[in-house]
């Protein structure tokens, strides 16, 4: 009911524009196939088909064939290596992560003859980590990342979430989704996820219902428990809200979103682009989308008029906004000004090196999951003799732990934004203590 007034409020008050065309589902598939292809940025949706590149193993990044180069090649390896860990998980390991199976039904099948195999289980689950050795958790992180790697955060983000498991006693719950256009219905089903994976760990593991609980968010994911937070209410349960690289950016961005990410993946892949043919290939794409009209729900205008209306200041003084120095893609200053028209001076504000991807470190490869010998051949054919995949630069992500671990044990920011309009926010805040007296040794 909450998310259907949040709906409505946005419908009400929108403001009427120039004439749309009604796209359909035709539309939607060639549009985002246009941009997929010339700009090789992969989506997980039912729309566009799935397109694998190859991708070849090196020790210094991802090298690729010359199908093409972008952000299809990252979320391509992502899916590889998933593939993989679905063949290791077949005991639980502490200190790895944890498929937490949350429901399970049928999917939909029609009995056409005797030789129809049985119907599969769809299941609704998240990822957990728990801390190494086997402990109660000082708190516990609830975790959504970014368009296209939050739909593998056990890989993309592992890194990241494994040092700050790690140094806070942690608990991690990181929800993953696929991508789509209606944001409403993602929020809604990826913040469901969550409070049932903390149900379930409070009845079945004995988590303290008094355990302190984080949102943790990134780029998308941000958008993604912002609408969360203003629809049900969770935000009087959770000790603090972090969003790194915040991003509400409309679907007529999306292309520059993609030449962005394309690019940023350019120096960690180690192939070229003709710019501008990239600009030309663009420039059409937003032509195209702007004829057809499609937009995200919330659009950017919408998803700022409730933080307006709903992000309170209880809210805004649990929130720490993380801005990356050379982020192109952060929508922090919209979300700032949002704020204080919702009455408060908005959150406050820690400056890091780095870029949109700051948070995103992988350095995997076969041998690092717990596959036994007869089951590493079964991998290799499922994946296509895939092996690995590295990504990212980890003094970069390194800079990110540190800082999330300071806010939630209640420090203030390291350093301000480099941006005039959130550098004002980074101001003293007092200690935060977790369950069990966890606190940085050195505020102490």
């Amino acid at each position: 009911l909450a998310h259907r007034h949040i709906v409505a409020m946005t419908r009400r008050t929108s403001r009427p524009t120039s004439p749309r065309l009604n796209p359909t589902m035709k539309d939607l598939s060639v549009l985002i196939a246009l941009i997929s292809l010339t700009l090789s940025f992969e989506w997980s949706s039912a729309f566009v088909s799935q397109h694998v590149p190859r991708v070849q193993r090196s020790p210094t990044g991802l090298f690729m064939s010359q199908e093409g180069a972008g952000a299809g090649e990252l979320v391509s390896a992502l899916a590889r290596l998933d593939q993989q860990y679905e063949l290791s998980t077949n005991r639980r390991r502490i200190g790895e992560w944890e498929k937490l199976v949350l429901s399970e039904e049928p999917t939909d099948y029609k009995w056409n003859d005797d030789l129809t195999p049985p119907p599969t289980m769809k299941q609704e689950y998240v990822y957990l980590l728990e801390p190494t050795p086997p402990t109660t958790p000082s708190c516990v992180i609830l975790f959504t990342g970014g368009a296209g790697l939050g739909t593998y955060p056990h890989i993309a983000y592992s890194e990241l979430l494994k040092r700050i498991s790690a140094r806070l006693n942690a608990a991690v719950i990181a929800a993953p989704y696929d991508l789509g256009i209606d944001h409403f219905e993602i929020s809604k089903k990826n913040g469901e996820s969550l409070r049932k994976a903390i149900i379930k760990l409070e009845d079945e593991r004995g988590y303290a219902r008094s355990l302190p609980k984080f949102f943790l968010g990134h780029s998308l994911g941000c958008k993604l428990q912002t609408i969360s937070l203003a629809a049900t209410g969770i935000g009087s349960d959770l000790q603090g809200i972090g969003f790194m690289s915040y991003n509400n950016f409309g679907f007529s961005s999306i292309v520059q979103q993609t030449k962005s990410f394309a690019r940023e993946l350019q120096g960690n892949i180690g192939s070229g682009m003709d710019e501008t043919m990239l600009d030309n290939i663009g420039q059409f794409a937003e032509m195209a989308i702007g004829m057809i009209g499609l937009e995200f729900n919330p659009s950017p205008a919408d998803t700022e008029r409730i933080v307006s209306t709903k992000y309170v200041k209880d809210l805004q003084d649990k929130t720490r906004l993380f801005v990356f120095d050379d982020d192109g893609l952060d929508s922090s200053e919209g979300f700032l000004n949002a704020c204080q028209e919702a009455g408060g001076d908005g959150p406050k504000v820690s400056g890091l090196e780095g870029s949109h991807l700051g948070p995103v470190y992988i350095n995997l490869n076969l041998d690092d999951l717990d596959l036994p010998d007869e089951a590493r051949g079964i991998a290799g054919e499922m994946s296509g003799g895939f092996q690995g995949a590295s990504f990212g630069d980890e003094t970069v992500m390194q800079g990110a732990v540190n800082e999330v671990c300071n806010w939630v044990l209640g420090k203030p920011p390291t350093r301000p934004a480099r941006s005039s309009a959130t550098s004002d926010r980074a101001t003293s805040v007092g200690q935060r203590r977790l369950a069990g007296g966890v606190i940085d040794a050195e505020i102490e």
